[in-house]
């Protein structure tokens, strides 16, 4: 049950983030505000979009973490935080 609402914050905080982006986008367009990069003015919704790019994907990492938590036989170990050792 801990497992399934700590799913449930990370979709909810992630749809936050992704509605961020998304009123972002609209906020830069409307009132046309661009950031200075190296001597380049780039667009906001530049920006905004890589916002929204990135919550896309992990929205998919989300679900697969999901579905990889959900599988039966599959425990908490510390040894899943160890790095593989090279053969």
């Amino acid at each position: 049950m801990k497992k399934k609402y700590s799913i449930m914050v990370l979709m909810a905080l992630n749809t936050l983030i992704l509605l961020s982006g998304c009123i972002f986008i609209v906020y830069s367009i409307y009132f046309k505000i661009t950031f200075k990069v190296i001597n380049t003015n780039i667009p906001g919704a530049i920006i905004g979009l890589t916002v929204l790019y990135f919550s896309a994907r992990y929205y998919k990492m989300i679900l697969k973490l999901k579905g990889e938590i959900n599988e039966k036989g599959n425990s908490f170990s510390w040894a899943n935080f160890k790095r593989m050792k090279k053969e």
